[in-house]
């Protein structure tokens, strides 16, 4: 039987983020299969990431290769950087180039939020404060509110992988602290591995919780028709 014989997905992500591909495939609905095509980030800053972002066309005519039903441009910052519509300009160009649909790990962030009914966000990450600064100023424009947001403070991409599933644990949790009060906690990046965690920092901290990885994968996974819960990865996917 072929592989992705149900869907297969196109994930395009910095070299150095291996976590994510593999928290995909470590939870993959049967049937559904992965393509990887991978971009070169020399440093999570605004410079950096236009390098990442200007390498988005040939990964995804790699994925095209691949024949898969949908390209995923995994690196949320290279999107919100340029501010509310970037993402779609990004998926028209992918689709225009390839004729395959798109979406973007930022917008699925977004949409994961709005599926949960969340407003107030507690927002912990791995970028600068630079880079936070934007974000927030993107989520505001997007009608959330920023509640908290805490960064590790990295900008070199490779140092993201050092940091595991516990430091998403503590981090979100210290956001979650505060912020006082809010409706979800978002923990933000693709090197960032917080699968073996969203159930016990929504249990202890009672708020729903939205990862990149998490996130994107319920976008994916919805965007080409499949509606697979997935267990032990948060209510966003007993939400839509």
């Amino acid at each position: 039987m072929m592989l992705g014989w149900r869907a297969r997905i196109g994930q395009m992500r910095p070299a150095t983020a291996i976590e994510g591909a593999e928290e995909w495939r470590s939870v993959a609905p049967v049937g559904v299969a992965f393509a990887d095509a991978r971009t070169i980030v020399p440093r999570v800053d605004e410079e950096g990431l236009k390098v990442m972002m200007s390498q988005v066309l040939e990964a995804s005519r790699q994925l095209a290769t691949a024949k898969v039903d949908l390209i995923v441009q995994c690196g949320a910052p290279g999107t919100f950087l340029r501010g509310v519509g970037h993402d779609e300009e990004v998926c028209a160009q992918i689709e225009a180039e390839t004729g395959i649909p798109a979406i973007t790990m930022m917008a699925a962030q977004m949409d994961a939020l709005k599926a949960l009914g969340a407003t107030s966000i507690a927002v912990a990450t791995i970028y600068s404060d630079e880079v936070n600064e934007k974000m927030g100023a993107f989520m505001e424009a997007k009608g959330f509110k920023i509640a908290s947001m805490l960064g590790l403070q990295i900008t070199d991409p490779f140092d993201a992988s050092v940091h595991d599933a516990d430091s998403a644990y503590r981090l979100g949790k210290q956001a979650f602290k505060a912020a006082g009060k809010c409706d979800a906690i978002l923990i933000s990046c693709g090197t960032y591995r917080t699968f073996p965690i969203l159930p016990y920092l929504e249990m202890d901290t009672g708020a729903a919780v939205v990862s990149s990885n998490q996130a994107t994968l319920w976008r994916a996974l919805r965007a080409v028709g499949l509606k697979d819960q997935i267990p032990n990865l948060g209510k966003l996917w007993y939400a839509a």
